[in-house]
């Protein structure tokens, strides 16, 4: 199933959902600045960033009143490697910020992923938030769900779900223009690789859920606030998680091609998330 957002999902519609309250300077600057470390897994920091103010009402009328955002996660970004801790969030608001109940994903023009260097050298990156590792038992089935609002989007992939911390089964990718489609990794005949799951986002939002045991997965989406079941998008499997062991990440994640960066100024909302 393909959504479609309606009339008002424009870019100026979607920045009634935040303020922002001071500047951000560019990739080029805080390279200049140091405390960057080009061809170095982790950099100290902080990079600090503008603070966004989400519109709390204005988004509640859309995806309802969240729950509380879980406490024991970590996250990446473009410049510290993969295992920042809650405690140490605050070092890195030029990318992920926390308002109320609202995870804030951000990127920016020309920015890359340093831990290879810089320009040929570097990658586009990501923030990411991430589950701690989850351990499921023969048949157990774990799942992942939340909203997102689409403010700025750029290429990346917004969800992944990993089998031994670093093979991805399966993502769910957004485009700049807004168009939301969930792709499998290694889909085997007769299944289709890539599913279109929205269209003409910016300013809108949708829920997704993702099942794992570890081997199979199901996907499923809904528009929030809607009543009735969710909506499966599809089922597959993929390589079993060795050790059993599969996490789930959500944010913005642009690839891996060396000499790229990011195309654009991007910003994410993320509501609800539930890990069960």
């Amino acid at each position: 199933m393909t959504v479609t957002g309606t009339n008002n999902s424009t870019s100026e519609h979607a920045s009634q959902f935040y303020t922002q309250e001071g500047s951000d300077p560019s990739f080029a600057t805080l390279l200049e600045q140091g405390g960057i470390k080009p061809g170095e897994r982790f950099s100290e920091g902080p990079v600090l960033g503008s603070r966004i103010k989400v519109n709390h009402e204005l988004l509640e009328k859309q995806v309802g009143k969240p729950g509380s955002i879980p406490k024991d996660i970590g996250l990446h970004t473009e410049v510290c490697g993969d295992n920042i801790r809650r405690k140490d969030f605050g070092k890195w608001t030029r990318w992920y910020q926390e308002d109320g109940d609202v995870q804030i994903f951000r990127l920016f023009k020309g920015e890359q992923n340093v831990r290879g260097g810089t320009g040929p050298d570097g990658s586009p990156g990501r923030v990411e938030a991430f589950s701690k590792s989850i351990t499921v038992a023969p048949g157990t089935w774990h799942e992942w769900e939340a909203t997102y609002t689409f403010i700025k989007p750029v290429g990346a992939c917004i969800f992944q779900l990993m089998h031994e911390g670093s093979l991805w089964a399966c993502h769910i990718d957004m485009t700049a223009a807004g168009e939301i489609h969930f792709l499998r990794r290694r889909p085997v005949s007769g299944l289709e690789r890539e599913i279109s799951l929205a269209k003409d986002m910016v300013g809108k939002s949708i829920s997704i859920k993702v099942r794992a045991n570890g081997e199979a997965y199901e996907v499923f989406q809904k528009t929030p606030l809607e009543n009735g079941p969710w909506k499966l998008v599809t089922k597959g499997t993929f390589t079993k998680a060795k050790d059993n062991k599969i996490q789930f990440r959500w944010g913005m994640y642009c690839g891996s091609k060396k000499g790229q960066s990011v195309p654009n100024d991007a910003l994410l909302f993320v509501t609800g998330v539930a890990i069960r």
